[in-house]
This record gives C-alpha cells, structure tokens and sequence, in this order.
C-alpha cells in the first residue's frame, strides 16, 4: 500500500464533528460546504482554523475581511450534511426551511453557530487553510452533534 492509503487508513479512525461552511460571495449568493476539518486555535484572540478544498465552490468566495459562519451539526442533520457536500446537489442547499440568509447564512438549529472574519489564507497544496477570527456565537444547550468516523456518521 501506499503512503496515501496508509494515511487515509489511519485517518478514519478519528471521529470528527461535522459542521457546514456557510457564506455569501461578493454578488450576495450564498454558498454552504460541508467540512470536518474545523479547529479552535486560540482563545485570545478567539479564533478557529478550517481548511478548504481548492476545487470547493465557495473556495474562492474566501477573502481576507470576508465573513462565514461554522454551522455544527446536530445527529438529526445527516441530509444537510450529504446535501452540501455533492456537488450535483448544489441547488438544494439552501431549500431547508432552518436557513436563515438575510446576512451571513446560518443554520437556526444547528448545535451551534460560530461567526468569524477570514483573517489569513495560507494555500497548501490541493487545500487553503483558512484562520477565521471569531465575531460572535451562540450555542444549542442540549448536545447532540453529528459525527463522522470510518466512512460513516455516527
């Protein structure tokens, strides 16, 4: 096996939260992804690290100033999740009545919602590593999130 295999093998033995990656471009379009490669970075100042997939369509609506939001996902959004991570079903992302897109969009119940500013963009490879500086967040206050381990949620 290949190094890559190995690697990929060995990742999914890490369980990880599943959010989407929620936005609006310079034409006031709104764009969602679905990621799981979202950490804090820091507490002071408060802030998060999310890397994105180059090819991704909301990639290059990601600027330096430019707002998002990191919507966490509760068990019951398995769909959204699937949803906003093909491609094809791009047109039906923001269909769920829980959307709220008057500015930045943002999922009314997700387990939590996580406002941020784009404050650097470091390209490495294949992905962008986006460091977001936290604005604002709100929490659900039961817990109940949506996870991802081995090829399937949990």
């Amino acid at each position: 096996m290949s190094i890559q295999d190995n690697f990929r093998l060995a990742m999914r033995r890490y369980i990880y939260s599943v959010s989407i990656m929620s936005n609006k471009d310079d034409e006031g379009g709104s764009n969602a992804i679905t990621v799981s490669s979202v950490t804090s970075i820091s507490m002071d100042p408060p802030s998060l690290l999310i890397c994105i997939n180059k090819a991704a369509r909301i990639h290059d609506t990601l600027k330096i100033g430019s707002k998002f939001c990191i919507n966490l996902l509760n068990k019951d959004q398995e769909e959204l999740s699937n949803i906003c991570s093909d491609e094809d079903s791009y047109e039906e992302r923001f269909k769920d009545e829980n959307w709220n897109i008057e500015e930045i969009p943002f999922l009314t119940n997700a387990q939590a919602n996580i406002f941020c500013k784009v404050d650097k963009l470091t390209s490495y490879h294949t992905h962008t590593i986006v460091v977001g500086l936290v604005e604002d967040a709100n929490h659900s206050n039961e817990i109940s999130t949506l996870t991802y381990v081995d090829g399937s949620y949990k």
